[in-house]
């Protein structure tokens, strides 16, 4: 009977300790995107159409990634003219998504979405191969700062 008491202290001990880290405040998840252009001449389901910000540029782009948040190694602020700047540094396997696209797409453009939203595009002129690329775009400081934050976060705990 002693033992049976024991083991349900230890279900509800348990319980609390299990119910009290799901009310744990979570690090804000973030989704960052770099889509290739693609053929406005291709059928409607095979590209979306993009305005990009602060232009009058419409871009057709590819649905699917080419490199996401998951492809990043590390993440830095930088400082540029324009304000904040975000600078990637990818993985091996971004690597070399990276280096494919650019030497692909020469003379077309990268899309960057970040939480969906489309933040800048990049026309692609030489190929990239070290695996670091500049994100200069339509976000704040702060969303610069919180997006790099967030990258990184994400980065350690793909690494674990």
């Amino acid at each position: 009977m002693q033992t049976l008491k024991t083991a349900g202290y230890f279900a509800l001990a348990a319980a609390c300790l299990v119910g009290c880290a799901t009310f744990r405040k979570r690090p804000e998840e973030l989704t960052l995107r770099i889509h290739e252009e693609s053929s406005s001449l291709l059928p409607a389901e095979t590209f979306q159409t993009v305005e990009i910000p602060h232009t009058e540029v419409k871009l057709a782009v590819s649905p699917f990634p080419v490199l996401t948040e998951r492809d990043v190694q590390a993440a830095e602020l930088y400082d540029t003219a324009g304000g904040k700047a975000i600078f990637l540094r990818f993985d091996p396997h971004g690597t070399i998504l990276l280096d494919e696209v650019t030497t692909r797409d020469r003379g077309q453009y990268l899309v960057i979405f970040l939480n969906k939203r489309p933040v800048g595009s990049w026309s692609v002129d030489q190929r990239i191969t070290n695996g670091q690329f500049l994100v200069e775009g339509d976000f704040t400081d702060e969303e610069a700062k919180k997006a790099v934050e967030a990258l990184n976060n994400l980065s350690e705990k793909n690494r674990r």
